[in-house]
């Protein structure tokens, strides 16, 4: 986990807090033990590498980089800390983040398989991997998809929120690295026929050079609490529309297609 560029990186970030006691305090660290990891003293826990990532909306590997490339890192996300940090009361309000609905949203915290049909790869399916999970009484999402490069794969990571808007479930997702690409899905909840699929519709803006605004059919399949995460990562990619490993059922219901009786973009039933 060293790396020698750590103090360097901490002390960029400390620049855009108040102070480094009011830091400590929001992210329930140790001042004097805090100045050890500025000096180069100590080096923090995975745990305390988490808090400080988090506290300044960054992803903890992140802090490990060199220096240069942290630098320009910051300069594109402006890491938020000090007053703004903690989410507002009127943003609570809007996003209705309160016990009733943790106690709706709760049930659906697990891990799942999402489905989409992405703009950049006509006739493709793209099967993801989503962990919703509960922290602090707010209930979260992180998801993976893994896309083709020129000389292997990569993959986009999301943070995201699920919030509840009446019997619809809402997930507003950003993208980690850059954080310009960002997701709005609706989703109906479960029910009693599909107890395993969330279906709906997300809107946002594509990974495309002309950074297209695109609507797409979704589901996500729960998978459960507890699963191999290395054999649902290696799940994860592009399938053709018909590949026969991807459910016919859902491979239907995620195509981006209109019939023309249909006035309106809708879920497919």
């Amino acid at each position: 986990m060293a790396s020698s560029d750590l103090p360097a990186n901490l002390k960029l970030l400390c620049s855009y807090a108040p102070s480094i006691k009011a830091a400590c305090a929001r992210m329930g660290m140790n001042r004097q033990q805090f100045h050890r990891y500025l000096s180069g003293d100590a080096e923090p826990s995975l745990q305390g590498l988490r808090k400080i990532a988090d506290h300044f909306g960054l992803d903890d590997a992140e802090l490990l980089y060199d220096h240069e490339r942290f630098r320009q890192l910051v300069a594109i996300k402006r890491p938020i800390s000090g007053a703004f940090s903690s989410v507002s009361a009127r943003a609570r309000e809007i996003l209705m983040l309160n016990a009733e609905s943790r106690e709706r949203l709760i049930h659906h915290t697990g891990y799942y398989h999402n489905y989409f049909c992405p703009a950049e790869y006509p006739g493709m399916i793209l099967r993801g991997l989503i962990r919703v999970f509960e922290e602090d009484g707010i209930v979260f999402s992180r998801n993976f998809e893994r896309y083709p490069s020129d000389r292997s794969r990569y993959t986009k990571k999301f943070n995201g929120i699920f919030v509840h808007s009446g019997d619809r479930v809402l997930m507003f997702e950003r993208e980690m690295a850059v954080g310009k690409m960002a997701w709005l899905t609706v989703l109906y909840p479960h029910d009693r026929d599909q107890p395993s699929l969330l279906t709906g519709l997300s809107l946002g803006i594509t990974s495309s050079s002309q950074r297209d605004i695109a609507c797409y059919r979704v589901i996500l399949q729960h998978l459960g609490e507890r699963i191999d995460m290395r054999t649902a990562l290696g799940r994860c990619g592009l399938y053709d529309k018909d590949d026969s490993r991807i459910d016919p059922a859902i491979a239907t219901r995620v195509r981006n297609e209109m019939r023309p009786d249909e006035f309106a973009f809708s879920v497919r039933a």
